[in-house]
């Protein structure tokens, strides 16, 4: 007759197994695949990097995919800091009208000097604004919108002597077409039409500054270091080594206590002082073989530890206005016939009028303040009368004059 089980016998075969957690050298190969796979666009590192993803079991795959995010993290916000200097180092580096040739710099109102700006400006339109590029739409929509409404007498809703102020974010040159739109124009609204550049602000999309790093510390982890053992609770010196990270994860995202990527919270001291006396039966497992752990230090580590050389700062979003050039109506309409008509067709709205009966606004009166510039929005950002005025001669000769009176009065 076979006797029954033993019971240490039945509890050994009934008790679950604890998974393992993934061994340090592991995830450091995993994070050089994964930078390989991002910085250098390796195709091999990356076939491996989604090849141990498919294979790993499911209790080892959230630190994995915790370590690809912030290296991806880490990635495009490099690429993002990268952009942002180019563009500014360009920016500075581009002179009003610098980008037109010697003999045209020479004399910025003589026809040499049209014609480049005509035929630099009638090549980058046919490049970047197409069909095909929604992108770019916005920005020529708002290009169109501030020439034409710079031939416009000012009685009827145009700038008319004043040069228009366009108020764009520089997110629009940098996000629309890629590298080459952004250089491309940056050289022809300033080198080569003139448009006057001022930075004004920070961006309201980014109300405070963002600090990233190549391996961030991991949520988690910085969740379980805030949280010391009460035995070192009243240390001071322990205190002071809490993450900073930490209180502001707690209070941007709460988990909820049933969350599978939370590690397993320690023990409290009450309770495991209640239950001392179930050391007693438990001590026949204590001849399984145990899996090797990897300390949460060596990982924790993992996580916080940032390679040199990869720290980057979020770019400032700043709103950036373009003061329109100091150019004749007769330019400008030769100009405005290279548009496309998917952008010309486009609602044109206008200006604000005053009425002529009305006098002007006394400032030491405290008139005037309370309206500020009336601006209208035409494609991508804002746009208002300047305070700057045009030079003389704006108007073109008395045949222009003659067009643009005859277009008021049967147009």
């Amino acid at each position: 007759m076979t006797p029954p089980p033993s019971a240490s016998k039945t509890s050994k075969h009934n008790r679950s197994v604890t998974p393992s957690r993934p061994m340090r050298s592991d995830l450091e190969q995993f994070a050089e695949r994964c930078r390989a796979w991002y910085y250098q666009q390796d195709d091999d590192a990356g076939r491996l990097m989604t090849q141990t993803l498919a294979t790993l079991p499911p209790s080892q795959r959230a630190p994995f995919a915790r370590l690809q995010a912030s290296i991806r993290s880490a990635y495009h916000a490099s690429v993002n800091a990268r952009r942002d200097a180019e563009f500014k180092a360009h920016l500075c580096a581009t002179k009003l009208g610098g980008s037109l040739m010697p003999h045209s710099r020479a004399d910025p109102r003589g026809p040499l000097a049209k014609k480049e700006r005509f035929e630099r400006l009638d090549r980058f339109i046919r490049t970047w604004c197409t069909m095909g590029m929604p992108g770019t739409k916005p920005f020529f929509q708002g290009l169109w919108a501030v020439m034409r409404l710079q031939v416009i007498p000012q009685e009827l809703g145009g700038a008319g002597p004043y040069r228009i102020e366009w108020e764009i974010d520089d997110a629009v040159f940098k996000e629309s077409g890629g590298r080459e739109f952004m250089l491309e124009a940056i050289d022809v609204l300033k080198g080569v039409l003139a448009f006057e550049e001022t930075a004004l602000s920070r961006s309201p999309s980014t109300n405070s500054s963002v600090q990233y790093t190549a391996t961030p510390l991991s949520p988690i982890h910085s969740r379980s270091q805030s949280q010391p053992h009460p035995s070192q609770s009243t240390s001071p010196t322990r205190a002071q080594k809490t993450p900073p990270i930490a209180s502001r994860t707690q209070t941007k995202r709460p988990r909820a206590p049933s969350d599978p990527f939370l590690d397993t919270p320690g023990l409290s001291t009450s309770y495991s002082s209640a239950n001392t006396g179930l050391s007693t039966s438990s001590s026949s497992a204590a001849d399984e073989p145990i899996t090797p752990i990897t300390p949460n230090a060596d990982i924790d580590d993992l996580f916080a530890r940032a390679p040199p050389g990869r720290d980057f700062c979020e770019p400032e979003g700043y709103l950036r206005t373009w003061t329109a050039p100091d150019l004749p109506n007769p330019e400008f309409m030769k100009l405005l016939a290279l548009f496309p008509p998917f952008i010309t067709q486009s609602t044109l709205p206008r200006f604000p009028v005053t009425p002529i009966s009305r006098r002007p606004a006394d400032i030491e009166e405290g008139e005037g303040l309370e309206d500020g510039h009336k601006e209208i929005r035409v494609g991508t950002g804002r746009m208002w009368l300047g305070q700057k005025t045009r030079a003389d001669g704006w108007q073109g000769n008395w045949w222009t004059r003659f067009k643009l009176w005859l277009a008021r009065v049967f147009c």
